[in-house]
């Protein structure tokens, strides 16, 4: 990310990872877009108890932002 303040930001634990979705601000005529970040590092594997926290983190996260910015949002995972 940008040093710039971003239009959203939401973080929540994954096992020992802490994941960060930030959504910088939009420019006129712009698609929004939302990244994540892990600290301390991006994990190579998740237990399917990770997985299903960070699902769950993401969901909420996602459901904030769409609340708070009055936007739609769509998740594509692959």
């Amino acid at each position: 990310m940008t040093a710039e303040a971003a239009a959203f930001q939401a973080s929540w634990s994954v096992g020992d990872y802490t994941a960060t979705l930030t959504m910088p601000r939009a420019k006129a005529g712009q698609t929004m877009h939302a990244c994540i970040e892990w600290a301390p590092e991006m994990p190579t594997r998740l237990t399917p108890a990770e997985m299903k926290q960070y699902r769950e983190g993401r969901g909420r996260a996602l459901a904030e932002m769409a609340t708070a910015l009055d936007v739609r949002v769509g998740v594509i995972e692959l």
